[in-house]
């Protein structure tokens, strides 16, 4: 492996451990579980004072099982699907209230 290739993976490791997604384990699971993972970190992160605790506890929930191997082999497409909603509530939870700063702005 030369310089330039070295430098590529790296870059691409540091983003996906920013994402949530541990190295170790990109071929065991679905394009939906790593999709949910990254929701599910970035939401934790950008968003959290907008989430109540029972989405706050799911988020946690589903990144523990991600963490664990046998938990996560029996994470379901549902579960996956439910951050998913979670994290697309929280995006319209923020994309109107940046509106309602803009409004209060003018």
């Amino acid at each position: 492996m030369n310089l330039k290739d070295l430098r590529q993976r790296n870059q691409a490791d540091r983003w996906l451990a920013n994402n949530g997604i541990n190295v170790a384990h990109i071929y065991a699971g679905t394009a939906e579980l790593f999709q949910a993972t990254k929701l599910a970190t970035t939401t934790l992160k950008e968003c959290g004072k907008l989430l109540d605790q029972n989405q706050v506890q799911a988020l946690n929930q589903f990144l523990k099982s991600t963490r664990e191997v046998k938990s996560r082999d029996k994470i379901t497409q549902g579960q996956c699907f439910k951050v998913m909603n979670i994290a697309k509530q929280v995006q319209r939870k923020s994309a109107k209230l940046s509106k309602q700063r803009l409004r209060g702005l003018h």
